[in-house]
């Protein structure tokens, strides 16, 4: 996930217990060979190689999906299968719903649950988010386990005045002020006609020396699914409804009354989300024999057409520096994002937030303020938020491969997967467009988020930490997404593009469907006689605190010249710099009792 700056919360709950004792004969597998449809030719057998397994030993959540009319309520059955591969036999399976872990009220309420085959447990929810397991008999290693769900739901409502970039601003300026951090980016939720079904189904909790892990020490960053599995959809909706999914639509049939069924296939997954609109209007490229989809809303196609050129020229990109992507499609779809996400990634779909579709800073009361003070005009503006647009379509697809395809530990080195995404973006750009619009995009999209940082007074520190040891959502913008990204540019920098590039490729491929080690390209590097440099190198950039000698000294005329271009930044009056310094002021509850609600209430009242 790219944050636009800073998140925003939802909190959520749980209710509900079950008891179970079947009489099944003992399960023995199922068939994943539906799940092939989905990749392309030779990805089964390179995942086999790799876990060291058959592809049914991966969990499959096979799930039963109702939709209402409204695209806003729905009913859930979950039948997981998994195969005990921890290690050590289990006293209980632990899952969790990650769209509940952080709101008041819960969108997923758990109903009953129950064991199959057989086996005796009892399932009830412990938390605002995870179901438990328990069962009879320990689960022997390499044993296997069918436990069946049911749940309900409803998507929140978000307001079309929310999706605006304006307002998303000034939700993060407040957001800022506020302290709190972490929390739901609409990904469960409906706004401006789109349906957002994203980490509303009950998967395998995470599971590290020996235990399973129940909550979240942090809600900063990103939540949800660890490792490979299969997800099987068999979807009822609307009729008139248009779907975007991860996997491949396998049937698609009328159902009567005005419904339709959809069946959905995605093996080899981290994740799966799915979006539906009756006002989707969706464009298709190839790269190879890879379908790229950009779907979009219809009076946002001029946005939805150049997401879809991003979205295939860094694929096409990505494929050739980083080896071949495993699905037979990519979908990008516009989505309702809110809390200061950018867009939000997922195995074979990324979502690009609507703010970007259709950008609008330069009218009403804001806009007279903009003229006021000398600022950028609605031209300039549009043509700053492109750049952002096609930054984040590139930052979405490179999480294809990092952490989709070569897995990380995306709670305790966030920096694997979001820095190196960030820095391959920046390769995106460099490769298509040239080192000098790499430049200007690296200080704008990534730089930036760095200086911001020190602009509001927190220190810089170790970018390899923990989410947890963050202490906000400035902190962790400015060293995960903002200096982070630099250390994967003095590294190749170091041993230079050959063996930058060599390391790059034999670390994806080597840990292609599994969980790389969170500095795997540093040790891969240290192998040759770079051995000290590498290590010295890495130290500082990951563990130490340099940011201000290794990237500069913020000053507010540098960051907006990132934005604006220095040769405007020069032209601005002392009113713009005094306004800048103001807004932090403000957004850091250092305004001298200022009210920052109520300088947002002035600033927007006439929009």
């Amino acid at each position: 996930m790219r944050p636009a700056f800073l998140l925003l919360f939802l909190a959520l709950g749980f209710l509900g217990t079950g008891c179970s004792k079947a009489s099944k004969p003992a399960n023995s597998g199922y068939d994943a060979a539906p799940f092939s449809a989905s990749l392309r030719g030779g990805e089964v057998e390179r995942a086999e190689t790799a876990l060291s397994a058959a592809l049914n030993s991966l969990p499959y959540y096979a799930l039963e999906l109702n939709v209402a009319e409204s695209l806003r309520a729905f009913d859930l059955k979950e039948t997981l299968h998994f195969q005990n591969r921890k290690g050590t036999a289990l006293k209980e399976v632990v899952l969790r719903v990650y769209v509940n872990a952080t709101a008041d009220k819960p969108p997923v309420q758990f109903l009953k649950g129950s064991c199959l085959d057989g086996r005796s447990c009892n399932v009830s929810p412990r938390g605002p988010s995870t179901i438990v397991v328990a069962l009879d008999k320990p689960l022997e290693v390499d044993q296997r386990l069918r436990v069946t769900l049911e749940l309900k739901g409803t998507l929140s409502h978000i307001e079309k005045s929310r999706t605006s970039m304006l307002s998303q601003s000034f939700e993060s300026m407040a957001r800022i002020r506020s302290g709190k951090g972490g929390g739901d980016y609409g990904l469960l939720a409906e706004g401006d006609g789109i349906a957002s079904f994203a980490s509303f189904y009950p998967v395998l909790a995470r599971f590290g020396d020996g235990k399973w892990e129940y909550d979240e020490k942090s809600t900063l960053g990103d939540l949800g699914a660890a490792g490979m599995s299969h997800v099987s959809i068999d979807l009822e909706l609307p009729k008139d409804a248009k779907l975007a999914t991860s996997g491949v639509v396998a049937r698609d049939a009328a159902a009567g009354a005005g419904r339709r069924k959809v069946r959905v296939d995605a093996g080899l997954v981290q994740d799966v989300s799915l979006l539906m609109s009756r006002q989707f209007q969706s464009a298709e490229k190839k790269v190879g024999n890879v379908t790229v989809r950009s779907h979009y809303l219809a009076g946002d196609a001029v946005a939805g057409a150049k997401v879809l050129d991003a979205a295939e020229q860094s694929l096409r990109i990505f494929e050739k520096r980083f080896g071949p992507y495993p699905y037979v499609d990519l979908d990008v779809v516009e989505a309702p994002l809110v809390g200061g996400a950018g867009g939000v990634e997922f195995s074979g779909l990324v979502t690009v937030a609507s703010m970007f579709y259709r950008p609008r800073f330069a009218d009403g009361s804001v806009g007279m303020l903009l003229k006021l003070i000398g600022g950028p005009s609605q031209k300039e503006l549009e043509r700053m938020t492109s750049g952002i647009l096609e930054f984040v379509t590139a930052h979405e697809v490179a999480h294809q491969y990092f952490p989709g395809l070569v897995g990380s530990d995306i709670r305790k080195h966030p920096f694997a997967d979001e820095a190196m995404a960030q820095w391959a973006a920046l390769l995106y750009f460099e490769d298509r467009y040239g080192p000098e619009r790499a430049k200007s995009e690296a200080d704008r999209q990534v730089l930036a988020n760095y200086h911001m940082m020190r602009l509001m007074d927190m220190p810089d520190a170790a970018v390899d930490r923990p989410v947890e040891a963050f202490d906000s959502e400035i902190a962790y913008a400015g060293l995960v997404y903002g200096k982070g990204p630099f250390f994967f540019r003095e590294l190749r920098k170091l041993v230079g593009d050959a063996e930058y590039f060599r390391a790059l490729r034999a670390v994806i491929d080597k840990n292609r469907f599994k969980q790389a080690p969170p500095r795997a390209l540093s040790k891969e590097l240290a192998r040759g006689g770079n051995k000290a440099k590498v290590n010295a190198l890495t130290k500082r950039w990951l563990s130490e605190r340099h940011g201000d000698a290794d990237l500069g000294k913020p000053d507010i005329r540098t960051l907006l010249g990132a934005w604006i271009g220095p040769e405007m930044a020069a032209q601005l009056g002392p009113e713009v710099e005094s306004a800048v310094r103001l807004m932090l002021k403000l957004m850091m509850g250092k305004g001298g009792g200022s009210d920052l609600g109520g300088v947002l209430e002035g600033l927007l009242g006439g929009d």
